[in-house]
């Protein structure tokens, strides 16, 4: 996680509080579940309370001593939990794709069982890549169990440290929240004035960091309840576009061979190419938007423009799924 973007300790005001003992032994549980068996469920719910947890440590680390006992803690849970995210990531995304796939599938049979040629191949090569996914979605399960076990006793040690913190891990909320998170993605803006697919999914990994602290703001600040919900809308706009240029990217791969014609991939770049259209319109206006109620007079943003690839004949589209992870 860049931590780059976080305002000065001056500009923060104060800080805020974590819901420290509590948080931490929820972060705990998850853990020991997951690493028992990781389910889609328990892998991605882990994922986004690491995610969470250390989103908000390290803006509280802002407003800590360097080296005082909590925020030693802090550092090596931080550490830890960064391997763990690597560990879980593949995991995560084979059920993603998984996910998408089942319905890419539904969106290509037609009404009354009637299918164009294309669709059918489509079909039986979504068929034969859903095998290879669900191959290595086995692999990533036993990797992922076997990293949770060897990483386990040392998290669970650093998570109750944690936990017994003397001081809470991050103080009450006197200033800030809101304006905050609008700093934040001021700076975050100006670091992208000109977003394309080269930097679109690094936005987003960004984006997300701001996104959880204005969540974590929301029950102090009303505004910063729209700020999450905006910076969701863009998240998940990214995401739908990364996801379909990776499983286009993989059909390639995977399916190179099976047939002279990849229909699959065809679509899915079809698709990436609409989703990274929308994506970048979007971004740019909610972009507008967010320095516009942070009194900034930045420049914007501008996509440039997405060359669509050329749509197959029976090609049906899949409805867009959303991701707010």
């Amino acid at each position: 996680m860049n931590s780059g973007i976080l305002p000065s300790k001056e500009r923060i005001g104060a800080t805020f509080h974590v819901e420290g003992p509590r948080q931490v032994a929820a972060w705990r549980q998850l853990l020991a579940r997951c690493g028992r068996k990781p389910t889609r469920k328990r892998v991605h719910s882990l994922r986004v309370a690491t995610l969470r947890l250390q989103a908000e440590l390290e803006f509280g680390l802002r407003t800590q001593g360097p080296d005082t006992p909590l925020a030693r803690v802090a550092k090596r849970w931080t550490k830890q939990a960064e391997k763990l995210r690597r560990s879980l990531s593949l995991a995560r995304e084979t059920d993603v794709y998984l996910q998408k796939l089942t319905g890419l599938r539904a969106s290509l049979a037609g009404p009354g069982g009637c299918q164009p040629h294309s669709n059918r191949d489509c079909l039986r090569q979504a068929d034969e890549l859903e095998r290879k996914l669900k191959q290595s979605r086995r692999t990533a399960e036993k990797r992922l169990i076997a990293a949770v076990k060897s990483r386990s006793a040392r998290l669970d040690q650093i998570g109750k440290e944690l936990e017994a913190a003397p001081e809470p891990l991050i103080a009450p909320v006197q200033a800030g929240r809101a304006e905050s998170v609008l700093e934040l993605f001021a700076v975050l803006a100006a670091e992208y004035p000109d977003l394309d697919a080269s930097s679109l999914h690094e936005y987003r990994k960004r984006i997300k960091t701001v996104r959880y602290l204005a969540e974590f703001f929301t029950p102090a600040d009303p505004l910063a309840g729209r700020l999450a919900a905006t910076l969701r809308r863009m998240q998940s706009a990214i995401g739908e576009w990364h996801d379909w240029q990776a499983m286009a990217k993989m059909a390639d791969r995977r399916l190179k061979g099976h047939d002279r014609t990849n229909s699959l991939a065809e679509l899915l770049e079809t698709l990436a190419g609409e989703s990274l259209e929308k994506a970048l319109d979007l971004c740019r206006r909610s972009t507008a938007r967010l320095l516009k109620w942070g009194g900034q007079n930045g420049s914007v943003p501008h996509p440039a423009p997405a060359k669509l690839p050329v749509r197959s004949a029976g090609l049906v589209v899949a409805t867009q799924g959303k991701k707010y992870a």
